[in-house]
């Protein structure tokens, strides 16, 4: 007798609820991902199915070594062995969903949809918890502050969230260009509506320069592929009238906007035991890691980052960051203090194979995530939270692997 759990979908649904915990609760992740990765090996080994060998594919296999190799660097460099063990706990999904795609089934690439909306509910469901959580907040402090940026996404970090919120809407707004009924697409536009308001509502700069920058793909994508302008002009006019009615009548939005506009015009540099602006706190972040980077072109390893930056924060007299292990602010040059150039021609690489990928499909979904992506990492390490490395290692991978037509395939 031969088991099937292909037959009822329970890995792929085990992989939706994984998506699901990426924007709701991030441990939960790694949970429904092993079990997904369980029940595939299950069918190898246990089930009859047979390995799709013809399903490799190629850039997965070669990200998986050289990330491997990577990630285990740490190891034979001059510091604490601990603390690599401890990164590479955190960064294991560089090597983990390169080694999921390798042996997915083919049908688990053709579940997006299934995908793309348990992320939307995902979001949805925190969405509304951020909100539960702070309106209790503002009946303790009475500050509306409570409903803004750091203070409204509660456990996660607010550019991360702002980001995979934009994705929610960037995943809606193409299904309300493909929709022919009308209830459906009424649905869509709230949704749209939604999360317009949401990103305004997280109040970080770079997800509001990541709005207007879906706003251009958008209408590039539209006129490139011959879709309803009429429905391109209804997402992006009611998404940014609804944004920027929030924007300027929630005064903690623009205020802190106003405030971040003239502390860019002003960067001072780091004060002992001060906390400065995150502008002039950047500035030195992205000086110190340029400076290791150009000490160590072949990067210090993995785990060894915090001492490098400590040590050369101390140096500088910024006591504040030197306090908090502040990383470079700047997933680039992040990635040329631990793995060196090596390390980041190679992560320019996959941004530039998803990027070809996601032209050759004509898929804006993976447009959006890529170039947000790559804009994100000009002001975040998003690659050293578990909250932004599973969320992007799981999308990039499995978008890369998969073609418009639900093939593997070489670039």
């Amino acid at each position: 007798m031969k088991l099937s759990l292909t037959k009822y979908n329970i890995h792929e649904w085990f992989m939706a609820s994984g998506v699901f915990c990426m924007s709701v609760y991030s441990k939960g992740v790694t949970i429904f991902f092993a079990l997904a990765f369980l029940t595939m090996f299950i069918q190898i080994f246990f089930g009859g199915r047979k390995i799709e060998w013809g399903s490799l594919n190629g850039w997965a296999f070669l990200f998986f070594g050289i990330f491997s190799t990577f990630l285990f660097s740490g190891f034979w460099n001059e510091w604490n062995h601990k603390t690599a063990l401890a990164e590479i706990e955190t960064k294991i999904s560089f090597i983990a969903f390169p080694l999921l795609f390798l042996f997915a089934p083919k049908t688990i690439l053709s579940v997006r949809r299934k995908l793309q909306w348990a992320l939307v509910a995902g979001c949805f469901v925190f969405a509304i918890a951020c909100h539960i959580h702070a309106v209790v907040g503002f009946k303790e402090t009475g500050l509306w502050e409570e409903f803004v940026y750091g203070r409204l996404s509660w456990t996660f970090h607010p550019t991360y969230l702002g980001f995979f919120y934009l994705l929610s809407m960037v995943f809606l707004a193409n299904e309300f260009l493909n929709s022919t009924r009308k209830r459906y697409s009424r649905f869509l536009l709230v949704g749209i509506v939604f999360f317009s308001l949401e990103t305004a509502f997280m109040a970080s700069r770079a997800g509001f320069l990541a709005l207007f920058l879906f706003y251009g793909i958008f209408v590039f994508y539209v006129f490139r592929n011959g879709k309803s302008k009429a429905k391109a002009f209804t997402v992006i006019g009611i998404s940014l009238i609804s944004f920027l009615m929030l924007f300027f009548a929630f005064s903690p939005i623009s205020g802190r906007a106003k405030e971040a506009v003239a502390n860019s015009a002003a960067i001072t540099e780091t004060k002992k035991e001060e906390k400065v602006t995150s502008t002039s706190e950047r500035i030195v972040s992205w000086q110190t890691a340029w400076e290791i980077g150009k000490d160590f072109p072949l990067g210090v390893g993995t785990g060894n980052w915090k001492a490098h930056f400590t040590e050369r924060y101390k140096q500088k007299g910024a006591s504040y960051a030197a306090e908090h292990a502040h990383p470079a602010h700047n997933a680039y040059l992040q990635m040329l203090v631990e793995w060196g150039w090596v390390g980041v021609v190679t992560l320019l690489l996959l941004l530039i194979a998803g990027f070809r990928r996601a032209l050759k499909a004509n898929d804006l979904f993976f447009l959006v995530f890529i170039l947000g992506v790559s804009f994100h990492f000009i002001f975040e390490s998003m690659l050293e939270l578990q909250q932004g490395l599973v969320f992007i290692s799981f999308w990039m991978f499995f978008l890369l692997h998969r073609t418009s037509k639900s093939e593997v395939v070489l670039l």
